[in-house]
This record gives structure tokens, C-alpha cells and sequence, in this order.
């Protein structure tokens, strides 16, 4: 049985807009945080549970970076010994990233040439409705009440 690599030493750099998480197997991993947050696995962000996935979308590598309230910082927490929850300054605290999910989120050159050669590179045409997309959330139409 194969196991999945594991962090051994994660670090969120607030001036640099960078997490790094040094991998049980000596890879190192670099996300901006731009990029953890267009990656974001939760419901909301994915538009819906129909569009929930296991790995990341590729599309998410092509995004534009962003410095707003959505993509910085504001804490991150282990959650139980399989990942990292990611509360963010403009609220949003709904994804949880696994081990799995991060590992393969990893950004750098020989990750992407992996990605690459897997066939995982979106086309110019879905780039596009994605960013439109992620950039033009639709609005929520319910409103929830609670009376105690």
C-alpha cells in the first residue's frame, strides 16, 4: 500500500502572499494565496455540489491573480491530520483542503509538465467562461431567518 506524501512543515507568509508546505518526500510547494483561494474545493466556490471534484480544476492554474479581501489571509487551521482550512478576510471559511487535494494543487514547473503531460490544460474558450464566472459569483436568492 502506497501512502500519500504529507506535510511536514507548513508556512503562511502574509507579506509575500505565499503558503509553502514542505512534503514528507522533500518536494516543496510554493501556492500564492490567489491561487489557493480560486482552487477553493468547497460547494460554493465550485458552483454547486454537482461540480465537486477530488482534484483540483486545471482551469485554476490559468486564473489572473488577485489581491482583494477574497485572497487574503486571515487564519488557517488544521483540520483533524488530513488538511487545512483556509478563512480568508472577506469571510469565506467554507473549504477544506486535504493532503491529497493540496499535493496536487502544487504549482511548480515540474508538477504543471506533469499536469501537462496527463493532458490536464483547459482550452482558451473555458479559461474564459471560468474567469467570468469566478469573477461574477451569482447572487444569493434565499433568505434565511432564525428565530429562537
Amino acid at each position: 500500500m502506497t501512502t500519500s506524501p504529507r506535510p511536514t512543515k507548513i508556512t503562511a507568509n502574509r507579506e509575500k502572499a505565499e503558503l509553502t508546505i514542505v512534503w514528507n518526500d522533500g518536494h516543496v510547494s510554493v501556492y500564492s494565496f490567489s491561487l489557493l483561494r480560486h482552487a477553493c474545493p468547497c460547494a460554493e466556490c465550485m458552483g454547486g455540489h454537482e461540480n465537486m471534484r477530488r482534484d483540483p480544476d486545471p482551469v485554476v492554474f490559468y486564473l489572473p491573480a488577485e489581491d482583494s479581501p477574497r485572497t487574503r489571509l486571515h487564519l488557517i487551521e488544521g483540520v483533524g491530520n488530513y488538511g487545512l482550512n483556509i478563512i480568508w478576510e472577506d469571510g469565506h471559511r467554507y473549504g477544506i483542503y486535504n493532503w491529497d487535494y493540496l499535493r496536487k494543487l502544487c504549482p511548480c514547473e515540474a508538477c504543471q509538465r506533469e499536469r501537462e503531460a496527463q493532458g490536464l490544460v483547459p482550452d482558451e474558450e473555458t479559461i474564459a467562461k471560468e474567469i467570468e464566472r469566478r469573477m461574477n459569483p451569482p447572487k444569493q436568492q434565499i433568505q434565511i431567518e432564525f428565530t429562537l
